[in-house]
């Protein structure tokens, strides 16, 4: 399962790539698109849904249209950014470039009616114990670097201030950084201090939080060492975070959906106060290889249901799935091991879990709906 890092060293690039694919198309508010009527079916959902913002091709059409079926599938999108270091250090400003992506982004948006949730991430996703592509010269520093602890603030100030988004993550997967640099984790939590505060003041009705990568955070990934779960971290961010939020792939640590216990998110509870968010989830609907995960579409369909029932029982405000529909650019190894998590296959057809997203995208949105008792468990 090495090629998990590999998966990851592509994917920062893939990231990168979609983010600014399509973002010269529609400037300011050029944009002519509208809202998706949705008439409100079932009993109301506290929680926004929505997918990430990686299209199923790396294609400016591709990447324009992830926000048209962002809108009509859902109420949120995920753009996820690395940190532009040598923009926003001190003294500096934002390209021409960045302000037209986000001006094309944030208008888009408006015109469908999408809430945005914006991941700004300083590290390196194949190595979360090193900043991704600092200046030059300033490889081996950390967030205790004031240069570098400067453009990550201001970033998130920039975010904050042009944006508008109704969720902000500072920091992604940050439980990584701790079990790979310690003293890297302590400083950007320094940074991050910061960074909130910035953000908070310049957007007040954004929920800003860092992300938590949940099956890692609970000692349970297959390919690392054992550990307790590190509940602990959690206190580092209590005063400067609006959520608990964490991106969760059970997939690869449970071969099927019905082995993942009854109480896995719902002991949340006991930790935290805060809401609990699910900024990325996803669960492979085929079997992955090296035995990943004997997976199927019905296991995927099972596994939704419950990340769903769930989110109804915490009450949660947020519920992202990674991909709505398998990229194409997963097909080969080592991007095979994420290329059945989309709920559409790649020629469009939506597999067995997609019924269940319609029919909670239908559901009314109401931020007031009190947590609901759990499900009961079915018969094993």
């Amino acid at each position: 399962l090495r090629s998990i890092r590999w998966f990851a060293v592509i994917l920062a690039a893939v990231l990168i790539a979609a983010s600014t694919a399509g973002c010269g198309a529609r400037e300011g508010g050029s944009t002519v698109a509208t809202p998706t009527p949705r008439a409100g079916e079932g009993e109301p959902r506290a929680y926004r849904l929505g997918f990430s913002a990686l299209p199923a091709v790396l294609t400016d059409a591709a990447q324009a249209e992830a926000f048209e079926l962002g809108a009509k599938h859902g109420d949120v999108l995920l753009l996820q950014r690395p940190v532009a270091w040598s923009e926003f250090a001190a003294g500096g400003t934002p390209s021409t470039k960045t302000r037209k992506q986000t001006a094309s982004e944030r208008d888009r948006a408006q015109a469908l009616g999408l809430r945005l949730f914006i991941a700004l991430d300083p590290f390196d996703p194949a190595d979360r114990g090193r900043l991704a592509a600092p200046p030059a010269g300033m490889e081996a520093k950390d967030l205790g670097d004031p240069t570098l602890r400067s453009a990550l603030v201001a970033q998130a100030k920039y975010v904050a201030v042009n944006y508008r988004p109704a969720f902000l993550a500072i920091g992604v997967e940050v439980n990584g950084t701790y079990e790979r640099n310690p003293a890297q984790y302590a400083k950007f939590v320094e940074a991050y201090q910061e960074a909130y505060a910035a953000a908070k003041s310049s957007s007040p009705s954004t929920l800003v939080f860092p992300t938590f990568e949940y099956e890692q955070l609970l000692g349970v990934v297959p390919w690392e060492a054992p550990h307790p779960p590190r509940w602990e971290l959690l206190r580092d961010f209590a005063d400067r975070s609006d959520l608990f939020a964490i991106a969760t792939y059970p997939s690869f640590t449970y071969s099927v959906a019905r082995k993942v216990p009854p109480d896995y998110y719902r002991q949340v509870r006991e930790q935290t106060k805060l809401p609990v968010a699910f900024a990325s989830a996803g669960y492979a609907s085929a079997a992955g290889r090296d035995g990943v995960n004997s997976s199927t579409a019905d296991e995927q369909r099972r596994y939704l249901q419950r990340l769903l029932g769930d989110a109804d029982t915490l009450a949660s405000p947020l519920v992202v799935w990674f991909l709505r529909q398998d990229a194409n650019y997963l097909a080969a190894p080592p991007f095979d091991l994420f290329q059945s998590i989309g709920l559409v296959d790649r020629e469009g057809k939506p597999k067995e879990a997609w019924a269940t997203w319609e029919q909670a995208t239908k559901r009314p949105y109401d931020a007031s709906t009190p947590p609901r008792e759990p499900t009961p468990e079915p018969a094993r």
